[in-house]
């Protein structure tokens, strides 16, 4: 055994310094992503704690007018889970990598990662706005629209890019430490969005001539593309 350590310290003394610092690197960056992995998912398992407890804190309000209104949680997978309600769906997806931020991105400029660069890489959970008739139907050309995307990195501190107020709200990277309170409101605002976001008509270019394959599709709901803004640019 002495032997072998021996030998594996000459190995490590005939190394290239190139070689070292590769090692060094590999070994520092894979525990970093390791504990950002962690530490978004621990974000995104209480992402579905919150998101369980609003759909059955709101479900008994708004069945009193409507019985088929109900607000219902679907937990998909270990990564995904869903928030239906209204005629809409909300996929909540977690990524499993780890990203950084390009240096031109405002998080790489805010002093608090320029100090120390490690805090720039984060881990992503997004939320896609979906009818919930193209889950049900499994129409599989039906578009999804991305309403929020949260950041989170090894420190617990977190960025929200997304639409309307989910873009101005969490910019603060240094500051926001993600908790119960941030949380819920990420899940209101995408809530709110999705209900404000309308099914719009497609413009008549859009929906153009029809074949009789096409026709058919239209009889049958899973092959007849929707999206709320199909045939539209995005917003």
């Amino acid at each position: 055994m002495f032997c072998e350590y021996i030998s594996f310290v000459s190995k490590l003394e005939k190394m290239s310094e190139d070689i070292v610092q590769i090692i060094g690197g590999l070994n520092n960056k894979a525990g970093l992503k390791q504990h950002i992995y962690r530490t978004t998912l621990n974000v995104f398992e209480e992402l579905k704690r919150c998101a369980k407890e609003i759909a059955e804190k709101l479900t008994p309000e708004v069945i009193k007018k409507d019985k088929s209104q109900e607000v219902q949680f679907f937990e998909k997978s270990e990564f995904e889970f869903h928030l239906k309600f209204s005629g809409d769906t909300i996929a909540y997806i977690m990524h499993t990598n780890v990203f950084a931020f390009p240096p031109e991105h405002e998080v790489s400029k805010k002093e608090y990662v320029i100090e120390t660069p490690e805090r720039g890489y984060c881990g992503m959970i997004m939320a896609y706005n979906f009818l919930s008739d193209s889950i049900k139907y499994q129409r599989l050309s039906d578009v999804g629209y991305l309403l929020a995307r949260l950041f989170t990195n090894a420190e617990g501190h977190f960025y929200v890019d997304g639409q309307r107020q989910l873009d101005f709200l969490f910019k603060d990277f240094e500051k926001n430490e993600i908790g119960e309170e941030a949380i819920v409101k990420i899940i209101e605002q995408t809530m709110l969005y999705a209900l404000d976001f309308d099914l719009y008509v497609p413009p008549m270019e859009a929906m153009g001539d029809m074949t009789l394959q096409q026709k058919n599709y239209v009889n049958n709901p899973a092959g007849f593309a929707t999206g709320k803004r199909l045939g539209f640019k995005s917003e």
